[in-house]
């Protein structure tokens, strides 16, 4: 049972008292890279994802918009990227084999206008579309899927994302020009979720060729838009591509996109974001922040959208090759010592659902085993600091062996909100919080080394498998930012990958889900969801099943 759960939550007046902060640092945004795996069954995504419907109307041809993500991309290749700022721009310059229809969750064609797979499920056969081209002209064809795949599959491209939602990869035969012939080394349950994802979106093999290690700032693909430049810190524009014509079927119309041009900016300060887009800069915005989503609403002069994501929640992440998170029992302090729901009151206004285990509940296979493994109890998270030597000082902070307990928050800018909260919220329990943020690239950089105590992101994926990014020990280096390395967790992450039976595969999912809370190795905080901005001369606007990317090909700008 839950323990002082549901107490009013610190008011913003208090919050703003406690932390020293300004009501301005209270507006927070959501930011969060995309990743790996997902569910099973060739024809059905998880029943728990919530489909959009398609827009009825056919939309009018021409205009150009600005489109605000908060920070700019690393990279455009998709073997090079596990943003899902890169995923935003990627999805209109590069198509998949199958794309997920957000309706009826089944899997349509794309550049394969057909498929089968063999009984054992270890051979997957696709019939290509004919009479496609990338945008240098260069023919779509089978040897340019095996060039991709194997490519990704290459250790030498260390890919953050596309390798492992490639999964057992073995080889692709090449049948005939238009017959590609996937064979996997195990089952992997996640291939054809896998496969609708732009993180397995097919690449020019010319122009890889062509750009090499530059590729990813001269992206070539075959989609509804094309690459027109890439200013640094400023802008990445793509145009119309006059010759498209092989979308899949749910689209709400054929032939070329709408909109003739869309420009993408990063804007990670969340007041200037904002400003833009109500100035009429701007005609959409995600990650609007939170203190304004109800304003905007209400003003009636915008289309505002709450995209729910699936895969891992929004969760800080302990360091545990670092003192004092390398001791469970300070991380157990924390688990019971953060008031989940004062934390999303106080830097998120209250508008997200609180999460408490690694996967989100909208997620197919959510281990409800590990529901409420850590009601909020300060009194037994300091009982928790005491028994781990950690001592009260005069000043109000503990410390351990003339060691103060001081914890490092790295995090986005966009995040500051919630580094500010969390330093209120453990203040009582004697730990000091210092807060770090920085731009994107930073953030990112110091989580993959272990540069600080914590750190936070959400995971969106439509399979829980995708867990495996934050929490395997191969991702030692990547976004395994807890440092985890458990062979029984590693073991539970690998078998549920290739388990095609359901009711076995939860059971492994539920496994590595119960030995991660056990541990206390992350603290869930929210069920993660998109908040766009969008102006209302713009029609058509709606999600990717994962949530948080929009069909920019089915927008349209109507005077």
């Amino acid at each position: 049972m839950f323990k002082n759960t549901h107490q009013r939550g610190i008011t913003r007046r208090r919050f703003i008292q406690i932390s020293g902060g300004s009501a301005a640092a209270l507006l927070a945004a959501a930011c969060a890279p995309a990743t790996p795996a997902a569910p099973p069954a060739p024809t059905n995504a998880p029943a728990a994802a919530k489909p959009t419907a398609a827009p009825a109307a056919a939309g009018k041809p021409g205009g150009q918009i600005r489109y605000a993500m908060n920070n700019e991309p690393d990279s455009l290749d998709p073997a090079k990227t596990a943003q899902a700022s890169a995923f935003n721009v990627m999805l209109n310059i590069y198509d998949t084999l199958i794309w997920q229809d957000p309706v009826d969750l089944k899997y349509k064609s794309g550049l394969a206008e057909s498929w089968e797979s063999s009984a054992d499920g270890l051979t997957h056969t696709f019939k290509l579309k004919k009479g496609v081209k990338f945008h240098d002209g260069t023919p779509f064809n089978a040897e340019a899927v095996k060039f991709n795949f194997d490519r990704l599959a290459d250790p030498a491209t260390k890919s953050p994302t596309a390798t492992a939602k490639l999964g057992p990869y073995q080889a692709t035969k090449v049948i005939d020009e238009y017959t590609a012939q996937i064979t996997l080394k195990t089952q992997y349950a996640a291939l054809y979720d896998a496969l609708s994802q732009t993180w397995l979106g097919i690449a020019s093999p010319a122009a890889i060729q062509k750009h090499g290690d530059a590729y990813g700032r001269n992206p070539v693909g075959t989609g509804p838009m094309i690459f027109k430049e890439w200013v640094a810190k400023d802008r990445i524009v793509v145009t119309r591509n006059p010759d498209y014509n092989w979308g899949p079927p749910f689209w709400n119309h054929t032939g070329p996109a709408y909109l003739e041009q869309v420009t993408f900016v990063g804007i990670s300060e969340n007041g200037a974001r904002l400003t833009a887009f109500e100035s009429g800069e701007l005609q959409v915005i995600e990650s609007v922040p939170e203190g304004d989503f109800d304003r905007l609403k209400k003003s009636g002069k915008y289309q505002m959208v709450v995209a729910r994501t699936p895969g891992a929640p929004m969760a800080i992440f302990m360091n545990t090759e670092k003192a004092p998170f390398n001791d469970i029992n300070v991380r157990k302090a924390i688990m019971h010592g953060l008031n989940r729901p004062e934390l999303i009151n106080a830097a998120f206004f209250g508008l997200y659902s609180p999460a408490d285990t690694p996967i989100a509940d909208n997620t197919l296979y959510h281990a409800k085993k590990a529901v409420g493994m850590y009601p909020y109890d300060m009194e037994k998270a300091k009982k928790l600091l005491d028994d781990a030597g950690w001592k009260a000082g005069a000043d109000g902070v503990r410390a351990k062996d003339g060691q103060k307990l001081a914890i490092d928050f790295v995090d986005l800018t966009t995040y500051e909100p919630k580094v500010v909260a969390t330093q209120a919220l453990l203040k009582p329990l004697g730990v000091q919080v210092n807060v770090k943020v920085f731009d994107q690239a930073t953030r990112v950089n110091m989580g993959h080394k272990g540069e600080g105590h914590m750190f936070s992101t959400a995971l969106l994926d439509s399979d829980p498998g995708a867990i495996q990014l934050l929490y395997h020990s191969r991702n030692l280096g990547g976004f395994n930012w807890s440092r985890i390395k458990d062979a029984e967790l590693d073991k539970a992450l690998d078998d549920q990958a290739k388990e095609p039976d359901p009711t076995k595969r939860a059971a492994l999912i539920e496994q590595a889900v119960m030995k991660i809370m056990e541990n206390a190795w992350s603290f869930p905080i929210y069920n993660f969801a998109r908040l766009f901005g969008v102006n209302s001369k713009l029609k058509g606007f709606r999600v990717h099943p994962i949530g948080s990317y929009p069909y920019l090909y089915e927008v349209s700008l109507e005077s």
